[in-house]
């Protein structure tokens, strides 16, 4: 999780746009947190049969997850000069 952490945060400083960082964090975010829903939690209730219920949590879980680390990315990120 770490690793992806830094590859997210490498991700956004190349495509930070100039905006607040708590605007662009929460933007990149719902993008990361759209593909791991459909990544790995669609993944799962295809191929692990796992339910409609904890599929929808899971979902929630995932978004609200990412959304929330890449907002503290783009509070921390600042650009160089």
């Amino acid at each position: 999780m770490f690793l992806a952490m830094l590859v997210l945060a490498v991700m956004y400083a190349m495509l930070y746009k100039g905006g607040s960082g708590l605007v662009e964090g929460a933007r990149f975010g719902a993008l990361v947190g759209v593909f791991s829903v459909c990544a790995f939690v669609v993944h799962n209730y295809v191929n692990l049969n796992i339910g409609l219920k904890l599929t929808l949590q899971q979902s929630v879980a995932y978004f609200v997850e990412w959304v929330v680390t890449c907002i503290v990315i783009g509070l921390i990120y600042r650009p160089a000069h």
